[in-house]
Order: structure tokens, then sequence, then C-alpha cells
């Protein structure tokens, strides 16, 4: 999504550079990488939407949160293969998605 602001801009491109990807705020999902791709969102109530926009593509997923949203993330996703990173890029759930 076009103008989500400054910080979705740093945050997805620091992600970029650690899946060794790239980011483009015009495709969905945000960063796409050789072996993992990563949906960038503000809060855990955006999951259901992150997780549409990570559907369909091959090797590891993950949603990119703050790391105050993690916790709850966490716990809606935890029956999902779906990871979870903190917006520094720690993994707090790895991706059990095929590669």
């Amino acid at each position: 999504m076009v103008g989500m602001g400054k910080k979705h801009d740093h945050v997805a491109q620091a992600i970029a550079d650690k899946l060794h990807g790239t980011y483009d705020p015009t495709c969905n999902p945000d960063v796409k990488g050789p072996k993992a791709r990563a949906e960038v969102k503000s809060t855990a109530a955006e999951i259901p939407q992150a997780l549409r926009q990570l559907s369909g593509g091959k090797g590891a997923a993950y949603i990119v949160l703050p790391a105050t949203e993690c916790a709850e993330a966490k716990d809606r996703l935890k029956d999902l293969k779906t990871g979870i990173m903190d917006y520094t890029g720690k993994v707090v759930k790895p991706s059990t998605r095929k590669k």
C-alpha cells in the first residue's frame, strides 16, 4: 500500500535487508525474498489482512509487528504455519511453511 508512512517503509526495508529480499510498497506482500516473505503491520488486529496478503506464495511467511503486539499475535497464530517477527527483525515465532 502506498503512503503507509515512513515508519512502515523503514521497517519493511530493514526486514527486506534481513531476508536478502526486496521491498516494494506497491506489491503484496511488502517484502519478497528468495526463501521468505513478510508483511509489515502495526497492530495484531491486522493479522487477517496480512494472512490474505501472504497467501499463495512459497517459502517462509512472516507477519512483522511492533514488539508490544507480538504476544497477542503469537496467541492468535499458534495453530498456523505463519511466523512472527518484531520490528527489529527478531523472530518471535518461526514460520513452519515449506521453504
